[in-house]
């Protein structure tokens, strides 16, 4: 099995880019597009119908915006769950994960329920605060029945779609989705067009697709691999604060999505008469762009996601020529996609007539392809930038850089499109709106640009962190005697290292510390550097990074299998790395916490590295943050909580007493 795992990481830097790029980035832009589609499937038949048209596309955007808040819900729950899943594969904590999984059910359950529930009570307020006006709020109200009854199988389907992925079933996770997208386009026309239903009929084809998701989803749980659902699982635990913060990126995303909806409906409310438009035109043209771009977009993303483990597995092996040879690939698909779509907004926006319908009979139809082309030509003119904006975005949380990933995506959504909608739609007219979308899409890629060049200009130039240089000599295990497994986690400027290396001399057994990522390294592939900056520095931000970030889970399962290999040989001392944690169930380990107060500390720093006393104390509180960071993320449990360990020391005491003291202990054990 570890062979395997290894022939996989090195894989990911060895094989033809292009043929690696294919083989992760198909199976994701497939998933993105079907639940994309389940978005667009309506407007095409209800724009075709002669009596919804514009009116009936324009309810479907009103109740998008609900839709969108409902999926931001169900993929907090799921990618959380599905990214705490991750923490517990190769322990095989099988309790753990079923426990995790069953908290996310009955949560999203309860909170689907309540979410229904209010939706029904408050439709109407909750519609016309959306956006909902005259007759296509009427008819927002009718399709609202049967989607806010879809709202529980949405959620929970959304929220088990990341977990059945995360079970190692993406191909399933995709069928499920796939089978429910095509039932919605066989009813549709079936219930619309048929049975004469109208929205009703749009709203039960989609919630019986739904349905089919949801059951397909749920049959799973009876055949997962790495967990088994008991009763008692479903009652709610502590768990959920970990899926929450490790899901909450995603629900940020949707509900970014769901702001511009709100703020471009109500703008348009406001501004569509006297710019002599009716408000279901120009509802219903922004609808049908906004969910065309979201194809387009969901192309992009699956590209750069299918691509972003091959970025960071090459990134942390410090292959810097495949990094950018696949930056390269990537920002050229992207691109490809980019321009394709952009010359059909530009030269053939009838196409989208055609798909979407002329807007029906109970609309001007000239105002209404006219409304439709401008949209398409101007509102969605810069859509090159935008999905190159997204490429960008991905490959700083793939390569380790948290914040700017962060900033790059929310920064066209957010910072600039939101403000500049408001701006030029309230003081300008319908006409000047439609530019707020361009001028975000470049003012997004402009400062995405200026974060990206820097960043690729630095890479081959980084270098390990002052005072930890790694030798890069091979390094084999030391075989010892049998006794106990000691492990010392320290506050940095306690001098750890020494008080460990004099323990393991003086007790006759091998100490470890830098020669375990060397282990790591023969184990992963990755660079000695990359696997030394893990726990030692917060830029990582390991704590954020461990559910999407794939190389520092390859980097960390490592070091977990080189402590254990360690610990195998017999009695030794390793300093650092959570070895307490990873070794917890061996009955031999001795657990110890060195710390020490803050003048001695900074002393100590400031002997080894030559640093001023605030660098000291900076330095200091840059590394105890990691080490809690890298601690949290592993272990769920906070790294200077003296419970969590057999012994803990002042190591103010000096190294020669501390270390008399450990071995009084050790002998009385």
């Amino acid at each position: 099995m570890e062979k395997e795992i290894k022939q996989e990481n090195n894989f990911l830097g060895t094989a033809p880019i292009s043929k690696l790029l294919r083989m992760f980035s198909i199976p994701c832009v497939t998933s993105l597009v079907i639940q994309a589609l389940y978005n667009l499937v309506d407007q095409i038949f209800i724009g075709h119908k002669a009596s919804l048209g514009a009116y009936g596309n324009a309810a479907t955007g009103i109740i998008y915006g609900l839709t969108v808040i409902a999926l931001g819900l169900g993929l907090w729950l799921g990618d959380g769950a599905g990214s705490a899943l991750a923490l517990n594969q190769g322990k095989n904590d099988t309790t753990k994960a079923s426990k995790i999984v069953g908290t996310s059910l009955i949560s999203g359950l309860i909170i689907s329920i309540i979410f229904t529930v209010v939706c029904f009570l408050f439709k109407t307020q909750i519609l016309e605060g959306l956006g909902g006006y005259g007759h296509v709020l009427e008819l927002s109200i009718e399709y609202s029945n049967f989607i806010f009854l879809g709202f529980t199988f949405y959620i929970i389907a959304s929220i088990l779609n990341p977990i059945i992925r995360s079970d190692g079933n993406p191909i399933y996770a995709m069928v499920c989705m796939a089978i429910g997208a095509v039932c919605n386009i066989i009813l549709d026309p079936i219930l619309l067009y048929g049975l004469n239903m109208g929205m009703d009929g749009a709203a039960l084809a989609t919630f019986i697709g739904q349905a089919v998701t949801f059951i397909l989803s749920v049959l799973y749980l009876f055949k997962s691999k790495t967990f088994r659902l008991k009763l008692k699982d479903f009652i709610p635990s502590k768990d959920i604060l970990i899926i929450l913060k490790l899901g909450i990126s995603s629900f940020i995303t949707q509900f970014s999505i769901f702001l511009i909806t709100l703020v471009n409906n109500k703008i348009l409310v406001e501004i569509s008469d006297r710019s002599g438009y009716s408000v279901s035109i120009t509802q219903g043209a922004i609808t049908l762009a906004f969910k065309v771009f979201g194809i387009i977009v969901s192309i992009g993303i699956g590209i750069v996601c299918g691509g972003a483990p091959i970025l960071g597995y090459n990134y942390g092996a410090k292959k810097y020529d495949r990094v950018k040879k696949t930056l390269k690939y990537i920002l050229i698909s992207t691109a490809i996609v980019g321009i394709i779509a952009t010359i059909l907004f530009e030269a053939t926006p009838n196409l989208f007539l055609l798909i979407f319908g002329d807007g029906g009979d109970s609309v001007d139809k000239v105002a209404y392809s006219n409304f439709v082309f401008k949209t398409f030509r101007i509102y969605l003119s810069l859509i090159l930038p935008t999905v190159l904006i997204k490429v960008i975005s991905i490959y700083f949380q793939a390569t380790g850089s948290a914040f700017k990933s962060a900033l790059i995506s929310v920064l066209r959504d957010v910072i600039f499109l939101i403000p500049l909608a408001l701006l030029l739609g309230l003081l300008g007219d319908v006409d000047l709106f439609l530019f707020s979308a361009p001028i975000a899409d470049l003012l997004g890629f402009i400062v995405a640009l200026g974060l990206l060049i820097p960043a690729i200009k630095k890479l081959g130039k980084l270098k390990p962190i002052e005072g930890e240089e790694i030798d890069n000599n091979p390094y084999e295990l030391k075989e010892s005697k049998d006794g106990f497994i000691i492990t010392i986690a320290r506050e940095h400027g306690s001098r750890g290292k020494e008080i460990g290396k004099l323990l393991a001399q003086n007790l006759n057994i091998p100490y470890y510390d830098k020669e375990l990522i060397a282990l790591a390294e023969e184990e992963s592939g990755l660079d000695k550097e990359f696997i030394n900056e893990i726990g030692e520095t917060s830029k990582l931000m390991i704590y954020d990074l461990y559910q999407s970030l794939n190389v520092i889970k390859i980097a960390v399962e490592a070091q977990e299998k080189a402590i254990k290999r360690i610990a195998s040989c017999g009695s030794c001392v390793i300093v650092g790395r959570a070895s307490d944690y990873v070794l917890r169930d061996n009955k031999k380990l001795i657990s110890i916490y060195l710390y020490a107060n803050k003048d001695y500390k900074v002393k100590s720093v400031m002997e080894r590295y030559n640093d001023s006393y605030d660098e000291a104390l900076k330095q200091i509180k840059r590394s105890d943050d990691a080490r809690s960071n890298y601690y949290k993320s592993i272990s769920q449990l906070d790294w200077n909580d003296m419970h969590n360990y057999d012994i803990c020391i002042d190591a103010s005491l000096g190294v020669e007493k501390t270390v008399d003291t450990l071995i009084n202990y050790i002998k009385n054990r």
